[in-house]
């Protein structure tokens, strides 16, 4: 009798294991689900262009430099989606990390019109209203090192300077692809590595723009760490 209960409560708590466990594929995988925006109810039209949105974007042969504006429907249920990988990311990593943010998305966010999810290698984003061409720095995100760097003031302006130089690099990309990542020495012994991308629907100046505001958000989020993750819907750093 023994261990029929307990072979009976290793049933009940696997999927709740697994479903937990599921979430935390990606560590660095952040959301948020926008409450202002409302929610679709099950099984509806909203629903349907949704799943025919998600359904594009695991097919997706072209890689288009691993940017995605996709659209299914109409008002008022028509859905808006972008979605952008990482700039230094293949057409396999693109797919995977997109198939995954789907799943994320789908778990966290259930029955939300507009949603934002920012994986390691992708971001993805869907609304019933135009994303396309629109600059937008929030809602955002941070993830950060707790281990401080030893030497604060060269530290940051040797941060400074890089994140400058790279972010007029990657504005000044064309429209496919707006990415650009380097490192530079810190004093004698030691470097930092950062990497910087924009939405290629943005211009130049909005380019510009939204990674400032993202460089901005570091004093408050992460200064002095050894590491650092802004994500803004537009941009990220």
């Amino acid at each position: 009798m023994g261990f029929s209960i307990l072979l009976l409560l290793f049933y009940l708590i696997l999927p709740l294991f697994l479903a937990i466990h599921g979430l935390g594929a990606d560590p660095f995988f952040q959301h948020s689900c926008i409450s202002t925006a409302g929610n679709y109810s099950a099984n509806s039209t909203y629903q349907a262009n949704l799943n025919t949105i998600f359904s594009q974007l695991t097919s997706q042969s072209d890689f288009n430099y691993g940017f995605y504006n996709l659209s299914a429907g109409r008002d008022p249920n028509q859905v808006n989606a972008i979605a952008l990988c990482r700039g230094d990311r293949n057409q396999e990593d693109c797919n995977s990390c997109l198939n995954e943010s789907i799943s994320e998305l789908s778990q966290r966010c259930p029955f939300s019109k507009e949603v934002v999810g920012w994986s390691e290698f992708c971001t993805l984003r869907y609304a019933h209203r135009t994303l396309f061409g629109d600059m937008e720095t929030s809602p955002d995100s941070c993830l950060w090192n707790t281990q401080n760097v030893t030497n604060v003031d060269e530290f940051n302006q040797a941060l400074d300077n890089l994140l400058n130089n790279l972010s007029s690099r990657a504005a000044a990309e064309g429209p496919l692809r707006k990415y650009a990542a380097d490192n530079t020495t810190v004093g004698v012994f030691q470097r930092v590595y950062a990497l910087v991308q924009c939405s290629p629907d943005l211009s130049e100046q909005e380019c510009g723009d939204c990674l400032s505001v993202a460089k901005e958000g570091i004093r408050s989020c992460c200064f002095g760490k050894r590491g650092c993750r802004i994500l803004k819907p537009s941009c990220l750093l």
